[in-house]
């Protein structure tokens, strides 16, 4: 009889946590009975294309946690899990475990995006020391808060993001003539999408070649497009909104950007690697544990338009350092990224955890 794994997350949009589960879920389904529980989101439709179960559960609030609860307990009830996998949402790990005390319960850290993460990190140790099974950081610099917090090193291991190799390519929705910068991120302060667009003005008049192409969406949205207006270069800035499975469009992308203030392992990176995208990022979280400045991309301080701007010119005047790029990301990729060895690693996990709880 096969194990059932539960998947349990506070959302479910398409960015990176979404597709970190997503790529678990089609790996593990063949070998374990598979059920993701969340809110409703966009990123829905993913698992419906996955023919991935899924159930619907309320929004987590202040003040329906009562009802919350109920919620799952009788979902867990109904699906009798072998094992609950937490993501993103660390309360989740108490919640879970308050219903259902003698099922193992996993929490994979994705990095907390918020201004004060310290709190977050200690908020997260503290509970998962308590409840939590298992604990999996997708970065070393998550393991390493994490335990700094005070969570015991024998309950966390660390297992990188993994992404597959797909070879599949999509064009973009609309027809751009000329150099495509591009990124894909939710548009939220965190991810520093304002400090590309100052970027982007320094080179627009200087390369009239170039466009900036922004996949994602996101409260910061209108405040964004306003942006772009200000600066008078709206007409080569192109917003494409939350695209499903957006690393099939970074094919048209000579150069990717991520420019975020706050990361711990970015899949977006990995799948830009992956596809021999050459990567500008900022030097936060767990990024230089991808990128390696000089070599498999090129790191900027983080808030920096300029610097970020002269990174991208750096790229558009050397051929040779694309080229460079390109293959020495996707050596890193396939020495340290892919999602077999994600899977690999998740499965000792959990049959570690199956083995002691019998």
């Amino acid at each position: 009889m096969k194990h059932k794994i539960l998947y349990l997350l506070p959302y479910f949009e398409i960015a990176g946590t979404e597709v970190h589960v997503i790529e678990l879920v089609k790996s593990f389904k063949d070998e374990y009975k598979i059920l993701v529980v969340a809110p409703y989101g966009k990123g829905i439709t993913l698992l419906k294309e996955g023919n991935i179960t899924y159930r619907e559960i309320i929004p987590l609030t202040f003040t329906n946690t009562k009802n919350y609860k109920r919620e799952l307990k009788y979902i867990i009830e109904e699906f009798s899990p072998s094992i609950i996998h937490v993501h993103g949402a660390h309360e989740l790990v108490y919640i879970s475990k308050s219903v259902a005390s003698s099922i193992p319960v996993i929490f994979t850290c994705h990095g907390y995006n918020t201004f004060l993460p310290f709190i977050d990190y200690k908020i997260a140790t503290l509970i998962n020391r308590k409840w939590g099974d298992s604990v999996i950081a997708v970065s070393n610099y998550d393991r390493e808060k994490l335990i700094k917090a005070g969570l015991p090193v024998d309950k966390i291991t660390l297992i990188y993001n993994g992404v597959s190799e797909s070879k599949e390519r999509r064009e973009l929705p609309i027809n751009i003539e000329g150099v495509i910068i591009g990124t894909a991120v939710r548009l939220t302060k965190s991810k520093g999408v304002r400090y590309l667009i100052e970027a982007f003005s320094y080179l627009y008049n200087k390369h009239r070649e170039v466009n900036l192409v922004i996949i994602g969406d996101g409260e910061e949205r209108n405040i964004l497009e306003e942006l772009t207006k200000r600066l008078n270069i709206e007409d080569r800035v192109f917003f494409l909104g939350a695209l499903p499975n957006a690393k099939l469009y970074f094919s048209n992308f000579h150069i990717f950007v991520l420019p975020s203030l706050i990361e711990a392992l970015p899949i977006s990176i990995l799948e830009a690697i992956s596809q021999k995208v050459p990567v500008i990022a900022t030097n936060v979280g767990g990024i230089p544990e991808i990128i390696e400045n000089g070599k498999a991309g090129l790191l900027v301080p983080p808030q920096d338009s300029l610097a970020l701007a002269q990174a991208i010119e750096k790229l558009l005047s050397d051929k040779k350092l694309i080229e460079y790029l390109k293959e020495e990301g996707y050596r890193r990729y396939r020495e340290r990224f892919t999602l077999e060895g994600m899977i690999i690693k998740t499965k000792e996990v959990y049959q570690n955890l199956l083995n002691r709880s019998g």
